[in-house]
């Protein structure tokens, strides 16, 4: 409890702490977007669920209701002095959603449970590559526009954030790795931590081309639309790739997460694998210091962990990744 407390105290140092009742949140709506209701998650004390609504994204994007999910620290219902970090945390593609990490195979509510951290996980679309999208004859599809220029000034007028991005993080899986990378490299301004679980972060990579124009079209989306044709001249791939942008991340500190695969026939995870590589070549390359594991296959023999990872595309890894990540996030969040 005491250094629960300490590490809210340190937060509270980064911004003026000025008193306000402690208790659970009130959702209004703000910067472009629309709360048409809010709940507690049953069973949990600490989540809640925002059903908003935004221009910047059609309704048919999504899969349902276009939701937040928001994790709250113990802390903050009984401190009401203190302003916290954020973890914007982002899901994956292929049928991907908000809820993923809570309501799904992910652990994201025990496993920043130790840590005094509000965690924000987002929607990113059915296949919506955290891009804002080239081509919408089926609606709009800005989820950079939201994701950055709306969701967090909307997060930072709701909830008692230490306002800052030296008190900001972002990490996502898949999709949502490129994402997080993606976002940070884009605006150092907003971000000081960055993490990636098996991120696609080559998008020029042919297996990652592939599979983007595969999942927009499964989706009812055409297979040009997030990025542009490759090579035509509305094509964005090359500036959206981060391991194009290694160097505008001199300013945020890095990890990256990926496995081997958990057998010979796991491309996904093998394509990941290589695509982490590169973006840990390009870094080095640019003399950005970071963090890098590609760690094998079982990795909680070597490495204590609640989760079992055995190396592949899948939650068990991601909720290693996450596990293993979360104190080092906080030392950069929190300071010394």
């Amino acid at each position: 409890m005491f250094a629960a407390i300490a590490l809210s105290v340190a937060v509270c140092a980064l911004a003026a702490c000025e008193p306000v009742p402690a208790g659970p949140p009130e959702f209004q709506s703000g910067h472009g977007i629309t709360v048409h209701g809010f709940h507690q998650l049953a069973g949990s004390d600490r989540t809640w669920v925002v059903d908003i609504e935004t221009e910047s994204v059609h309704a048919g994007a999504v899969h349902g209701f276009h939701q937040i999910f928001i994790t709250l620290p113990d802390l903050y219902f009984e401190r009401g002095g203190y302003r916290f970090p954020v973890l914007y945390l982002l899901h994956g593609g292929g049928g991907g959603r908000s809820s993923d990490w809570t309501l799904g195979a992910g652990d994201a509510e025990a496993i920043t449970d130790p840590h005094n951290v509000i965690t924000v996980m987002p929607d990113g679309g059915k296949v919506g590559w955290y891009t804002d999208w080239v081509h919408t004859p089926e609606g709009a599809q800005a989820w950079k526009t939201f994701h950055l220029e709306q969701l967090v000034p909307w997060v930072d007028a709701n909830l008692r954030t230490a306002a800052a991005r030296e008190s900001r993080a972002i990490a996502g899986l898949s999709m949502g790795g490129y994402g997080a990378i993606r976002y940070a490299a884009e605006r150092p301004d907003l971000f000081s931590y960055a993490a990636s679980f098996s991120g696609a972060v080559d998008i020029e990579n042919i297996g990652v081309t592939t599979v983007v124009a595969q999942q927009s079209l499964a989706n009812g989306f055409g297979a040009t639309g997030a990025f542009g044709a490759r090579g035509g001249s509305d094509s964005t791939w090359w500036e959206s790739n981060p391991v194009n942008r290694a160097q505008d991340l001199q300013d945020v500190q890095v990890a990256i997460y990926t496995g081997p695969g958990n057998n010979i026939l796991d491309v996904i995870e093998t394509t990941m694998a290589a695509n982490a590589q590169l973006l840990h070549q390009r870094l080095n390359e640019a003399g950005i210091d970071h963090f890098y594991w590609n760690y094998g296959r079982n990795p909680q023999n070597a490495t204590p962990s609640p989760y079992s990872c055995d190396g592949g595309h899948n939650f068990g890894c991601w909720n290693f990744a996450l596990h293993h990540a979360m104190p080092q996030m906080m030392d950069v969040l929190i300071g010394p």
